[in-house]
């Protein structure tokens, strides 16, 4: 069975079915029904056999009905790793968690300038790791560093629609230049909020070192901007590139 049916038929089974018995939310919703609990099916994911439970650890078996097989809509999240909660005051079987789930920030609506960009091109998304290999990347935005300290400000940066609804934005922070400033020019990697022009972030990394940027506070903000400066002023030049790499927001 593939997942995405597997997924369909647990949003089903929430309506009908909770571990193994038939649920009544409302007298006036509720139908008696004749219905064949079975052992006889077998339940396969990704190829493997598997053994039903409820939160207890008894075992519990589909049901069929009108030709239509039921499964126990707490056995098939566990086994697919999906949280599953029920809310007694609202009656309602809750499926994953209230937090979204992590999205590029590529995947939203963007806006580039003369100074920023959206990378695809998979030479720009390789750089060499701390031991030597090559680390590759799916995605990333590129501020070009063109003016040292006053390289970036809101209407340069690239700006993504992200809509709000997000708390935390994480990335790999990247700058490239002359290999013979790798590890001596610092610059400063820097995340608006485009609403209002504060900084989110201000961050010093090293040229041609990886930084891992996790858990900036994105609370409330629907346009999220990305820019760069050299710190030292006479240390940037037209050449000099910041990389956000992987940028993902949840």
């Amino acid at each position: 069975m593939k997942k995405e049916n597997l997924t369909k038929l647990i949003v089903l089974t929430s309506v009908i079915v909770l571990c193994a018995g038939i649920v009544a939310f409302a007298s006036s919703l509720t139908t008696e029904i004749k219905a064949i609990l079975t052992q006889e099916f077998t339940i396969k994911y990704y190829g493997e056999v598997q053994e039903m439970k409820d939160g207890s650890g008894n075992p519990v078996y589909p049901i069929v009905y009108n030709g239509t097989t039921y499964l126990p809509v707490r056995a098939i999240s566990d086994m697919m790793g999906i949280p599953v909660d029920w809310d007694a005051s609202t009656k309602t079987v809750i499926l994953g968690t209230e937090k979204k789930p992590p999205k590029s920030v590529l995947s939203f609506e963007g806006k580039t300038s003369d100074y920023s960009s959206k990378v695809t091109d998979k030479a720009s998304l390789t750089v060499k790791g701390d031991d030597g290999t090559d680390v590759v990347y799916n995605d990333g935005v590129s501020f070009r560093i063109w003016n040292g300290t006053s390289s970036a400000n809101v209407d340069r940066a690239y700006q993504a629609n992200i809509g709000g609804g997000y708390t935390n934005l994480s990335f790999d922070a990247y700058v490239a230049t002359h290999e013979d400033n790798f590890g001596k020019r610092p610059y400063e990697i820097i995340i608006y909020n485009i609403d209002n022009g504060e900084k989110l972030a201000s961050i010093t990394v090293m040229a041609g070192e990886i930084n891992k940027v996790e858990d900036i506070d994105i609370t409330g903000v629907k346009k999220i901007g990305f820019a760069a400066n050299g710190i030292q002023i006479t240390g940037a030049d037209n050449t000099d590139r910041a990389y956000f790499f992987n940028p993902t927001v949840e």
